[in-house]
């Protein structure tokens, strides 16, 4: 088990007590908040996209990881030509989605269909229409929210299924580029590893059929190649080789020494190291965000109480006014009028026009390059190259604009927690409550947790981002949806299609022309920049429009609900003021073992935030067996 499984499963834990503690002491409204979000954390998805040319065996690694004999069709003469995604179901359901854009229907099959719509054999040229395959299995590989696409071979079988490939790749958290031991990487594949490589830094590079052939040769070719087209030294990069044919010859035999051979445990290991640095530590962050938050709605008020069964008339009066004051001011901030709501206005304002600017640059660079393309004999005699180049400059430019525009929005957020009081340690009421006789434990020190939380936030922004860039056309249903702890990331299909239709007529108007001009093919490719540009700016204004109706309504979900904390607490210490000596000390007595409880849960969360924060790649992943071979 991973260490980000364990610290799952661990935030889990911590989830469940507070469920407990919010159904022992009566807050349903905590208790439901609670269960979302542990069921958001189960459901979060950590998106592996595999890659590579035809026949390479990208179908039996599949089955390998998966512990699966017979999921996918791995006959010598099957070539896969159709996206697929695995993902965790209670039950196994097989649907493929079937027909043109805009008119798919989704069908359910079983396993022994499969090859009736994912292979060239039985589904040649896609005379059926599929689009892609959807597949949820109660498979216990992907129980902790491992989602993997396999994607067609290199440049595909069909253009359709090729563009719904590209559409995971900016989106994936690794990925696993396949070859073979038979033969070293071709120019093909280097050429589609560089289009790729912009758009996702998580590369685990494997070399399958390590058991019939000269794999260490093999790997030593391949390091020397890819360290010139990903511009790194060979050191750097992963290289695995495994053989599916011993992994699935152990699942027969339960041989120890044949799971040893094919270095699955080692490639597992390696896969969820890499999974943990990126999203594992988002998908924890933001359940431990919400369970600090629904800890303080529980403990401020019942820390009030404790505090104010102990204080003179005088501490006790001005407690109640300092109450009243933050309750009138979270009262004036829900007010349509707010200053805060011009504050956020103004603010999206400035981040749409710099990010319309850096829009605007990257075009003007964009243009460059095909000038300079244009300029290069041989990029001329392949035009198409050249339509290549823009579509991957465009892809690129979006997905450096998205990452931008969720960490502007995220820092506007913060400055308006901090211009309004609502920033996070605004939730703990200790400077107005904690007096004397403390309840207390040892605390540690949480600035690193602090940084934590603002990673969770930055990252349900980038989920607004692609959501809407995503689903703007509306041309094509979002087919591949998926949780990231309370963030919506959906797979932008609709404009991947979209995009791709501007591109296969730039294709087919430029294969028309047996003498490639220059004059023609500027043109062409102009014209297709021009459209690309058309619907990247749509999709860009948007955004800006989700993001703005997400933000004002995130907002005033914290203000609501900061002010219902705050109405409990005064009505906690109102109600303590009527108490006599003996009722306030049973009160006192009542309270003592609450509170242990919560401020035990409070440091416990806190303590997890900061061993997330602070785990480091060796500490990611337990010991395996297994090497890189080179």
């Amino acid at each position: 088990m991973s260490n980000f499984q364990k610290q799952k499963q661990n935030a889990l834990q911590l989830l469940k007590f507070g469920i407990t503690l919010a159904q022992k002491y009566k807050y349903p409204g905590i208790e439901k908040g609670l269960k979302n979000s542990a069921k958001s954390l189960l459901e979060g998805k950590l998106l592996v996209v595999i890659c590579g040319e035809f026949k390479q065996g990208k179908s039996s690694l599949i089955n390998a990881l998966l512990n699966e004999n017979n999921l996918f069709p791995v006959d010598v003469d099957i070539a896969t030509n159709l996206v697929s995604s695995i993902t965790y179901g209670e039950q196994e359901k097989i649907k493929v989605l079937i027909g043109e854009p805009g008119k798919e229907e989704t069908r359910e099959i079983s396993r022994e269909e499969i090859a009736n719509y994912a292979t060239e054999q039985g589904n040649a040229e896609n005379f059926r229409k599929a689009q892609m395959l959807v597949i949820e299995s109660p498979n216990p590989q992907l129980k902790e929210g491992l989602v993997l696409v396999d994607t067609p071979g290199v440049g595909g079988l069909n253009q359709e299924h090729t563009v719904i490939a590209y559409a995971f790749i900016p989106n994936a958290d690794v990925i696993l580029f396949v070859s073979d031991a038979l033969k070293p990487l071709t120019q093909k594949e280097l050429d589609f590893l560089e289009m790729i490589a912009p758009h996702c830094k998580n590369f685990i590079f494997i070399v399958t059929k390590k058991d019939i052939g000269n794999y260490q040769e093999i790997i030593d070719s391949n390091r020397e190649k890819l360290s010139h087209v990903l511009n790194c030294s060979g050191e750097e990069i992963t290289i695995i080789p495994v053989s599916s044919k011993t992994k699935l010859a152990y699942l027969k035999s339960q041989d120890a020494e044949d799971l040893e051979d094919s270095n699955f445990t080692f490639l597992e290991n390696q896969l969820w190291e890499t999974l943990n640095q990126q999203r594992g530590k988002i998908l924890i962050g933001r359940a431990l965000q919400d369970l600090t938050q629904a800890v303080a709605e529980m403990k401020n008020p019942l820390e009030a109480e404790w505090n104010a069964c102990q204080q003179n008339p005088e501490e006790f009066a001005e407690m109640e006014k300092q109450f009243q004051e933050a309750k009138q001011n979270l009262q004036n901030l829900q007010e349509n009028n707010a200053s805060w709501l011009t504050q956020l206005s103004d603010g999206l304002q400035d981040i749409k026009k710099e990010i319309l600017e850096e829009f605007q640059e990257g075009i003007r660079n964009i243009k460059d390059k095909v000038d300079t393309a244009l300029d290069d004999d041989k990029m001329l005699k392949n035009p198409q190259k050249i339509a290549s180049l823009v579509e991957v400059e465009i892809d690129l430019l979006m997905s450096t604009l998205g990452k931008q525009i969720s960490e502007k929005a995220a820092n506007l957020h913060r400055e308006i927690e901090t211009y309004t009081g609502l920033d996070i340690n605004q939730f703990e009421f200790n400077s107005l409550t904690r007096k004397k006789n403390d309840i207390s434990v040892d605390k540690p020190k949480i600035s690193s947790s602090e940084k934590y939380w603002n990673v969770t936030r930055t990252a349900f922004y980038q989920g607004i981002f692609v959501l809407s860039a995503g689903s703007y056309l509306g041309q094509v249903p979002v087919i591949a949806t998926f949780l990231v702890g309370a963030a919506p990331i959906a797979i932008p299909l609709a404009a991947a299609v979209a995009l791709a239709g501007i591109k296969i007529g730039v294709t087919q108007t430029l294969n028309q022309y047996k003498q490639k001009e220059k004059i023609e093919v500027a043109k062409i490719i102009n014209k297709f920049i021009q459209d690309c540009q058309v619907n990247c700016q749509q999709s860009l204004n948007t955004v800006q429009t989700e993001l703005e109706r997400s933000m004002r309504d995130e907002l005033k979900a914290q203000i609501k609900q900061l002010k219902q904390n705050y109405d409990r607490t005064l009505q906690s210490i109102q109600e303590t003021r009527k108490l006599n000596k003996e009722q306030t000390e049973r009160k006192i007595a009542e309270l003592k073992p609450i509170l242990q409880e919560l401020l035990k849960l409070d440091n416990t969360i806190k303590q997890l935030a900061q061993t997330m924060e602070s785990l480091n790649p060796q500490e990611l992943v337990q010991d395996g067996g297994g090497s890189t071979d080179g």
